[in-house]
């Protein structure tokens, strides 16, 4: 979480960088790996109220 008010733009774009490059060490979605192997689009499962 990034705590910014509007004059800190520097600030700003640091924290964007940060988190853009937190995403990329991630890596792609595990869920969406096994639809491109498989070539088979998962059903997404909802509990049921």
């Amino acid at each position: 979480m990034y705590w910014l008010s509007g004059a800190e733009a520097e600030k700003l774009v640091k924290s964007v960088e940060d988190a853009y490059e937190k995403i990329n060490r991630l890596g792609p979605n595990p869920i969406k790996l096994t639809d491109i192997k498989t070539e088979k689009k998962q059903a997404i499962i909802t509990p049921v109220e």
